[in-house]
């Protein structure tokens, strides 16, 4: 018998090898026509502690989590059972273990999951498992692949992948012990064989990578940033393809630095990008007053984590929409957005490049551990071409040159420093229309309309969101619970019970015209979010975005929403969250 879905888990201490394993089985999968999801845990150790892969693949495109994990592949049992609330597992799951890894942790244990003894060379003493861990792991994913059906060419090409960049006898290391663990992976007496795939081309890709992507394809040619997790991934595949494209990534010294970096560079002509994290962004938040301003463009993604302080670095959350959306002192408008999924995620990073350059302002864009540091396999993309551009022009010739001129057009030339004859100030202090400082209240209050005339002047178009079904419940979503919500409308629609999903996309200004006609003929509205003190909530409510009724499912990370979790809220089941353990 052959299935639609697979998911497994690789886990055991830092060093062990458990996330190769799962990007070897994922790679694998993307060259058999497979889709795929896999998440990433790990402790917030600089070297060491505790690591898991959770590899989901299907045949057709996986939105979210699974409810539960089919298979658990011990590599080693160390520390591993703090993850035992992150990694469901019920009695129809399958572990495999070594016999010399130990004792299963009584929070694996408790799941009930049927055990079977795999042999995979598990080494004995810590000298010769960092000698040999690496080679295990391998063992472990030729085993997976083989169940799944994978095949033997496309665990090759995988491998050749992954250590492309490492010596032949490396690869042939790996392979062979991949090798052997497909061999033995073929002897075990489970059934978990996928349907056949498509085997149209796929891309793999993470948040992270398709955010940079997506800011290349507006047009970013500078970025500066302060490493900071989970947001690092995205810059480390941005610096050599910046460089590619003749553009400049700078290392600065702090957050506070790198800000102003990409304000200079962007006031310079060139359009600029900073990354980061919710402590990060939060020192950011004064020089992004300047950015309105001043009317300057620039892209700060912000890639958030479970807060407040630094919290936990490697895990997801949703809290900083409150920091996105009003961090900063006076009134500082500026676009949010947030990328929908992965995929999402390119499309998002482009047209927050084009917004922020049209409209000379900074535009936020909120993403999340989930989402930036999931790998998915996904259909190559089709991303629309925006015409947004920077206006450098359009100065009747012989005119006085007013940088912030009052008129019908809040948008107002932005000719590059040096220009003959349009020179001006960027100024944080109040400004005239020339760009030169005053105190006067009409100046003052002039100048704030003119700013917030470009937020309400501004037609989001598809930009918005997007809405999936047609039923008389609908879920509102943003960032990685949108894909938990389709996952689970998807769930119920097979049984009869069509749920409405709307995801938002531009979180600021609140899209009420969309969001309107989104929510058509819906009699009961959940807004659905992974934060504490329910932000979108508070937020749709006081813009009167949805009705007086709405209800607020707001609840904080590190655990993810689950399909059959948010079937409970809508009243198909118990919401899993009543029942995790602590």
């Amino acid at each position: 018998m052959t299935r639609r879905s697979f998911s497994v888990v690789f886990a055991g201490s830092g060093g062990a090898g458990a996330m190769t394993a799962g990007a070897v089985l994922l790679r694998a999968a993307a060259r058999a026509g497979y889709y795929g999801l896999m998440t990433q845990l790990f402790g917030p150790q600089v070297r060491g502690g505790e690591a898991a892969a959770l590899v989901q693949l299907a045949t057709e495109p996986v939105l979210a989590q699974p409810d539960r994990f089919d298979l658990f592949v011990a590599l080693d049992w160390d520390k591993v059972d703090q993850f035992a609330p992150e990694i469901p597992l019920d009695a129809g799951s399958v572990i495999l273990a070594d016999p010399a890894a130990g004792v299963i942790p009584p929070a694996i244990a408790r799941a009930n999951a049927r055990v079977i003894d795999f042999p995979m060379g598990a080494p004995k003493g810590k000298a010769k498992q960092a000698a040999e861990g690496r080679r295990m792991n391998m063992f472990a994913a030729g085993a997976v692949a083989e169940l799944a059906g994978l095949g033997l060419c496309h665990l090759r090409a995988a491998l050749a992948d992954i250590f492309a960049r490492r010596a032949p006898e490396v690869l042939e290391t790996n392979l062979a012990t991949a090798l052997a663990g497909e061999t033995a992976g073929a002897a075990l007496p489970l059934d978990c064989k996928l349907a056949p795939a498509n085997p149209a081309q796929r891309w793999e890709i993470s948040g992270n990578e398709a955010i940079a992507l997506g800011a290349l394809r507006g047009g970013v040619r500078f970025v500066a940033c302060y490493p900071i997790t989970p947001a690092t991934g995205l810059v480390e595949w941005l610096a050599p393809e910046l460089k590619k494209l003749g553009g400049h990534l700078v290392l600065a010294e702090d957050e506070l630095a790198a800000i102003n970096m990409v304000l200079g560079a962007s006031y310079g002509g060139v359009p600029a990008m900073t990354v980061t994290s919710g402590p990060g962004f939060a020192l950011m938040t004064e020089a992004i007053g300047l950015g309105v301003a001043a009317e300057i463009p620039a892209v700060v993604v912000d890639v958030m984590r479970a807060g407040p302080s630094t919290g936990i670095p490697s895990k997801t959350e949703q809290s900083d929409l409150n920091v996105a959306i009003h961090g900063g002192h006076g009134d500082a408008p500026r676009i949010v957005l947030a990328p929908l999924s992965v995929a999402d995620c390119i499309a998002t990073g482009e047209r927050a490049v084009h917004v922020a350059e049209a409209l000379q302002l900074p535009v936020v864009v909120l993403s999340d551990q989930a989402l930036g540091q999931g790998r998915m396999v996904i259909d190559p993309p089709v991303v629309r071409p925006s015409p947004l551009a920077r206006r450098t022009n359009g100065v009747a010739a012989g005119a006085a040159f007013k940088r912030y001129a009052i008129g019908p057009d809040p948008v107002t030339p932005m000719p590059r420093p040096g220009a003959p004859g349009y020179q001006w100030v960027a100024e944080g202090l109040t400004h005239n229309e020339v760009g030169l400082p005053v105190s006067g209240a009409s100046a003052h209050v002039a100048q704030i309309n003119k700013r917030a005339k470009k937020l309400a002047q501004f037609e989001p178009d598809d930009l918005w969101g997007e809405c999936w079904g047609e039923g008389t419940i609908a879920i509102i979503a943003f960032g990685s619970a949108v894909g938990a919500a389709r996952a689970a409308a998807r769930e119920l629609a097979a049984r009869g019970r069509p749920l409405r999903v709307i995801g938002l996309r531009q979180l600021a200004p609140v899209p009420r015209k969309a969001l309107a006609r989104a929510l058509d003929g819906v009699r009961r509205v959940l807004v659905i979010e992974q934060n504490h003190g329910a932000q979108l909530y508070h937020h749709l409510l006081g813009h009167k975005a949805v009705p007086a009724a709405a209800e607020t499912i707001a609840r904080p990370g590190p655990l993810p929403f689950r399909p059959a979790e948010i079937a409970g809220y809508v009243g198909e089941g118990v919401p899993t969250w009543t029942t995790m353990p602590q």
